[in-house]
């Protein structure tokens, strides 16, 4: 009986301690479990964009058919040229044939003008020895006496004006002949001078650079023969139209070779408002090209990548809270949730920050409308 009663106080003793210590290990669980979570504000991470080493001015020259054939290229691949310098010369065989055959016509009309000359100068020796013998008649008039050879002189005057008046008529016809010979002239020794500008040509550079020689330009039109790439180089990047508006003129970005791992800063100097052409998919995202000045010791065609700093501040939307037309956040201090008033600006659907909380402040990302100003809360950091 006695063993029997001790058996049941030991035993009560035993559940008695587990029932306390159930109760009071889930109730201390109970307290110390955070109700609240909390990051750290930070920049955001840098834009990430692709690009490509680009010459700040190019120079394509195609193979002109119309020229002729190439009958030099005095360049070599990859050598420097200067502005003005021969790049290439032709030799059209047809424009010679036209020249010669219009050197032919040249001299053609030029013996049609000697021989004009010549009819010219009869006709004006005509004219002067008409008039010289009409002078000597009517001097010979003047002095005669005796009417009747006056009257004879008279007859012949008249006679030899007549004359004069024919041969003038011709010195004048043979002077217009004269005329359009010596224009026919000109005009065939321009077109003469036009078709042997033709027989050969030259195309000079127009720019300082590189000149890069494709021989398969030669049978391809549509790829240049030669492309003159000034040494001045620039990236040209793209940018999707989510991005776009976080891209400004003037903007200091970092630039880095894929290739050699090597960074170069510049400067956004122009962006085009204009998408690039799709490739035919509607679903597409439309894609716009920007243009970074720097000085860039890659090869041309070297992909970089682009990284745009983002020193804006972003809070997430269930962090803020808005009250009685005021907006704060909770700001996790010395183990308390302080209420902080912010101004944020919604930019494509991010709350930017303009004041109230800096870089580096614990923010209570998800405030409920028990959490009061300072009050003593446990968070878990979701750094």
């Amino acid at each position: 009986m006695k063993n029997k009663k001790m058996k049941l106080i030991i035993g009560s003793i035993l559940i008695g301690v587990s029932v306390g210590s159930y109760f009071l290990f889930f109730s201390s669980s109970k307290k110390v479990e955070p109700s609240y979570s909390a990051f750290t504000l930070n920049e955001l991470d840098p834009l990430l964009l692709k690009g490509e080493v680009k010459a700040t001015q190019t120079e394509d020259i195609f193979y002109d058919q119309t020229l002729g054939t190439i009958t030099d290229i005095p360049v070599k691949h990859e050598q420097e040229v200067k502005n003005g310098e021969v790049l290439l010369n032709y030799l059209n065989g047809e424009a010679q044939t036209r020249a010669d055959q219009q050197q032919r016509t040249v001299n053609k009309s030029s013996l049609s003008a000697q021989q004009a000359a010549q009819n010219l100068s009869r006709a004006q020796a005509r004219y002067n020895e008409a008039q010289a013998s009409l002078n000597q008649s009517k001097a010979d008039f003047d002095r005669e006496v005796d009417p009747d050879k006056k009257e004879e002189l008279k007859g012949k005057i008249e006679q030899q004006q007549t004359e004069v008046t024919g041969f003038n008529n011709e010195a004048i016809q043979a002077q217009q002949a004269l005329d359009l010979a010596y224009t026919e002239v000109n005009d065939e020794s321009a077109a003469l001078e036009s078709e042997k500008g033709k027989v050969t040509s030259t195309i000079n550079a127009t720019i300082d650079g590189v000149a890069m020689v494709n021989e398969a330009g030669k049978k391809s039109l549509d790829q240049p023969l030669i492309q003159v790439l000034s040494k001045e180089k620039q990236t040209k990047g793209t940018v999707t139209e989510y991005d776009l508006n976080k891209l400004k003129i003037g903007q200091e970005v970092s630039v880095t070779s894929i290739g050699s791992n090597q960074t170069a800063q510049g400067k956004i100097s122009s962006i085009n408002q204009l998408p690039k052409s799709k490739n035919g998919s509607d679903s597409e995202i439309p894609t716009y090209e920007f243009i970074v000045d720097g000085d860039f010791p890659w090869a041309y065609g070297s992909s970089v990548q682009v990284s745009l700093p983002q020193p804006q501040l972003v809070l997430p939307e269930k962090s803020i809270v808005t009250k009685e037309n005021k907006t704060f956040v909770f700001v996790y201090k010395n183990g308390r949730a302080v209420k902080t008033d912010v101004k944020i600006v919604d930019i494509n659907g991010s709350k930017i920050v303009e004041s109230g909380v800096s870089k580096g402040n614990k923010i209570i990302g998800n405030p409920n409308e028990a959490l009061k100003d300072n009050a003593e809360v446990q968070v878990v950091e979701n750094d």
